[in-house]
């Protein structure tokens, strides 16, 4: 008798529909237990009587559990929630949109799950990750850098399966470069990995305030994660081993991305696709228009952000396979490989033309594109820099002649 009052005490107040039944007969029964329908408490009720195995009963998967003449039901519900309903609705629209995935899972996810904090990053290299996305109290955040040292995130990849991992910070992870900042009791996390098993990247939550659904969130995580992988993979987007690593050659202080000695040898390495695999990419010389008129009227300090911020949304735009770089000055370039249709970069360049003139002093802001394809020049990664740079120097005239410059 004690030890049943032990069990029906413990199940009392759980989300999941349980009944104990005692010859045949109920003996207890939980508050979610009593919030079914009569008519399906009673079907319960007599297939308890019987029951060796799991059933269908409305939207909820019954089980029996039975010791000497004790029968114990616990009821999960099968049916997707609607927070399961919404990611699927919201994500894939977006992902299809193009841009980068972590971005924009951080983007979707954040809301849905309503943590303090929603991360994705991607992989980058045994010492690095990319947090490409981070939902921070209804914000998107910065992208930077994760060094793996000391942090949580290594032992996911070492640990090399993409099971959901529930830790405490403070205490497991007191010195983690991602959460060292943050004093909740737990973190959420679940790593995403390519079709071919190699870790792709993780989703991370933190911040629990005793609000969030613990279940829910590992359910929106590890079906995001799926998604994730799966347009990774129908995108072609699985990583290519023969790509220089960005982290060997120097990157520039001021925007955070690789120069012109990286450029060099990652367009290198993409006419040897184009070569061998016939993987096209494209090329996009930019420069922004009137930065020294900027710097001369807003000063130096104030250009500087814009060229920031610029390469920020430029970065952001950018699938998983792209590779921006800085020219110097306010020049960028923008490598974006692909085997069937380029990515809609004009379309993304006027997004980001909105986004920056919504900044006090940019109403006027403008960014000059030259565009051009491998294919156009039979493979050949010098001409193809002469066609981008060209077109570049004729739509930047175009644009002058439409001023009256």
């Amino acid at each position: 008798m004690l030890k049943t009052r032990i069990i029906t005490e413990i199940f009392k107040h759980s989300s999941h529909p349980i009944a104990l039944f005692r010859d045949n007969s109920a003996e207890w029964h939980n508050t979610r237990f009593a919030e079914l329908p009569e008519s399906m408490r009673a079907a319960l009720a007599k297939w308890a009587e019987t029951a060796d195995g799991p059933q269908m009963f409305g939207n909820y998967l019954f089980e029996p559990l039975a010791a000497e003449q004790h029968q114990l039901i616990i009821g999960t519900d099968a049916m997707r929630s609607d927070g399961e309903r919404q990611l699927v609705r919201s994500l894939l629209p977006a992902l299809a949109q193009g841009g980068d995935p972590w971005l924009t899972s951080a983007t979707v996810l954040g809301p849905l799950l309503d943590w303090p904090h929603c991360a994705a990053l991607k992989h980058k290299t045994a010492n690095s990750d990319d947090l490409l996305g981070h939902w921070h109290s209804g914000d998107l955040q910065p992208p930077r850098q994760i060094p793996l040292e000391n942090s949580v995130l290594a032992a996911l990849y070492q640990a090399g399966n993409e099971a959901l991992t529930l830790i405490r910070p403070a205490e497991q992870y007191p010195n983690d470069p991602l959460l060292e900042h943050d004093g909740s009791a737990l973190a959420m996390l679940q790593r995403v990995d390519h079709n071919s098993g190699q870790a792709a990247g993780t989703l991370c939550v933190w911040g629990f305030d005793g609000k969030q659904d613990l279940v829910l969130t590992g359910r929106l995580l590890s079906l995001c994660a799926d998604l994730i992988a799966s347009h990774l993979a129908v995108n072609g987007r699985e990583p290519s081993g023969d790509l220089p690593n960005l982290d060997t050659f120097p990157i520039d202080e001021l925007t955070a991305l690789p120069g012109r000695d990286a450029f060099d040898s990652t367009l290198v390495a993409f006419e040897e696709h184009y070569r061998h695999y016939q993987q096209n990419c494209e090329m996009a010389m930019l420069d922004i228009n009137g930065l020294s008129s900027i710097n001369q009227s807003a000063g130096i300090e104030f250009g500087d952000s814009v060229l920031r911020d610029f390469a920020q949304k430029l970065r952001h735009i950018c699938r998983p396979e792209d590779r921006v770089f800085r020219f110097g000055g306010d020049e960028f370039v923008v490598l974006m490989p692909y085997r069937q249709e380029p990515p809609p970069l004009r379309e993304r360049l006027i997004q980001i033309e909105a986004e920056m003139r919504e900044h006090a002093g940019l109403k006027e802001f403008s960014a000059s594109a030259g565009v051009a394809s491998l294919s156009e020049t039979n493979g050949s990664s010098d001409d193809l820099m002469l066609l981008s740079d060209r077109r570049l120097r004729q739509a930047k005239l175009a644009r002058n002649q439409n001023k009256g410059l």
